[in-house]
């Protein structure tokens, strides 16, 4: 496959200033000995600015969602039907493709259960030895009870999120997912607007490794009563094992009208999903009209949509905003206009040394790439990477580069590089 011409995009704020590097000692030896200077300790050297990137595309995808990197260096690629969200019940399947470095990409795996678009993928952390994988998806079921406040529209069947896992299986150039099943179902199905409808559906393990997060979004339901309920898992952040059992220290375990697994309430449309160096649980999630929002993740918080937000109604009437000692969990950061952030992940690499240990958020409106650097319980806006496109999805490759995923149309892979200030 021929790849296309490199180009370089500039960062759309102003970098950290370059600091320069200096020391050394003196000493000598005469007839008369004397005694030797101390040296004069070398000043750690500052990581060097970057001023744009180096963007090089590697392979183009009809819809893609996710994407997640394998110990050899290839890639699990997901995608959703093209015709998502503009058919009430799409008859298309989503798909998950091998790819190499290089671009090379597979048929589309078989083995995954039934749905009607794939989401996240993420590998277990024992992956080397157990070779499992995880896969949002979103699912339809026509016979489930009709829930929603479109559920009167009986051209669309109720859906939902679902957690998928299976093990994969190599087949010469392919792949095959084994023994895939669901683990875990959104509760309940909901009848949406036309397409998905706010699913929310971002993996992301502990640094232990011994649990699982999986952000839920509301399904664009609107019932305070409804998403503050701990009956369902609408608007949710979720914890369980990762063969799907429920911890026992939960927050809402011991409540007798409470769905175990549930971690935090309150979201909307939960959209990144990461931990930090310090095993801090951050979240981005989409507003409405404003008040797109930068979580840090706390178990048993209420984070308050719908009944306070940063933002208004799609039809201009004002939402409260929220208030110190209204009861809900305040954001630490907030975007208005909005980014409408779509993943997240903590920058552990050294290629990009300037932004180690920031997270770095992918944005559809603001189409491209917003670095955050978050200090205990706040977060700062550092730099805007302008890519000129929707970008659905971020990882960070085996040699330190960034790897991301343009929205469809254009529903390309990039590769990006930085470019060092001189």
């Amino acid at each position: 496959m021929k790849l296309s011409t490199p180009v370089t995009l500039l960062l759309g704020a102003a970098c950290l200033s370059l600091a320069g590097c200096g020391g050394g000692s003196g000493g000598g030896t005469t007839t008369t000995p004397t005694p030797t200077p101390t040296p004069t300790p070398t000043p750690p050297s500052t990581p060097r600015a970057i001023t744009g990137v180096t963007s090089t595309p590697v392979a183009t995808f009809a819809a893609p969602w996710s994407l997640t990197f394998l110990p050899d260096g290839r890639m699990l690629v997901t995608e959703r039907p093209a015709s998502a969200g503009k058919v009430a019940n799409p008859t298309e399947t989503g798909s998950l493709r091998l790819v190499s470095a290089a671009g090379v990409v597979s048929n589309p795996i078989e083995g995954i259960p039934a749905n009607i678009g794939l989401l996240d993928v993420k590998l277990d952390p024992a992956y080397a030895s157990n070779n499992l994988v995880y896969i949002s998806v979103m699912e339809r079921d026509p016979d489930a009870p009709r829930v929603g406040r479109n559920a009167g529209e009986a051209g669309v069947d109720p859906a939902g999120l679902a957690l998928v896992r299976g093990t994969l299986r190599f087949t010469g150039s392919g792949a095959h997912l084994d023994n895939a099943s669901v683990i875990w179902r959104q509760a309940p199905k909901i009848v949406a607007n036309i397409g998905s409808g706010e699913p929310g559906g971002r993996i992301a393990f502990s640094p232990d490794g011994r649990y699982l997060f999986l952000a839920a979004g509301d399904r664009q339901e609107l019932d305070k009563t409804l998403l503050f309920a701990l009956d369902n898992t609408l608007g949710k952040i979720i914890r369980i094992y990762p063969d799907g059992a429920v911890p026992s220290d939960n927050p809402y375990r011991a409540q007798a009208d409470a769905l175990p697994e549930i971690w935090s309430i309150g979201h909307r449309n939960p959209y990144g999903l990461a931990f930090d160096s310090k095993g801090v649980l951050w979240e981005n999630e989409m507003g409405p009209k404003g008040g797109d929002e930068f979580n840090r993740i706390d178990a048993g918080s209420n984070y308050g949509w719908p009944a306070v937000s940063y933002g208004d109604n799609y039809d201009g009437s004002p939402i409260t905003r929220p208030a110190a000692g209204d009861g809900y969990a305040a954001s630490v950061f907030q975007w208005t206009p909005v980014i409408a952030p779509s993943d997240m992940i903590f920058y552990s690499g050294t290629l990009f040394e300037d932004w180690r240990g920031d997270a770095i958020v992918t944005g559809l409106q603001s189409k491209g790439l917003v670095r955050m650097r978050t200090n205990g319980a706040s977060a700062t806006e550092m730099q805007r990477i302008d890519m000129a496109a929707r970008i659905r999805a971020v990882a960070q490759g085996p040699d330190g580069a960034l790897w991301v995923l343009e929205d469809q149309p254009s529903g390309r892979l990039l590769k990006l590089s930085p470019i060092f200030a001189p």
